[in-house]
């Protein structure tokens, strides 16, 4: 495998790394999981953060929805690290 770090930009918004990790094998490119949930958590606290009360209360449901998905996707993570490859 090699890595590559993209950096995604916006207007106005910090840059984010977003590591990229491909599979020499088949090409494939692929983001590792903890890059994935640091994501997540960080649109979920920027949301949350809004300065505007109507707003943060319009997103806090999608912020949960997006801690959630983090935190599922570690428990995921955390049983595959766990399993035995021998089944």
């Amino acid at each position: 495998m090699s890595d590559h770090v993209h950096r995604a930009a916006h207007d106005g918004l910090p840059s984010l790394p977003l590591p990229v990790v491909q599979d020499l094998l088949s090409g494939q490119l692929m983001i590792p999981a903890t890059a994935v949930t640091a994501l997540l958590r960080a649109v979920a606290a920027s949301w949350s953060a809004c300065e505007d009360t109507g707003c943060r209360q319009a997103a806090e449901p999608y912020a949960a929805s997006l801690t959630g998905c983090a935190d599922q996707l570690d428990v995921e993570c955390i049983a595959a690290a766990g399993a035995d490859p021998a089944g």
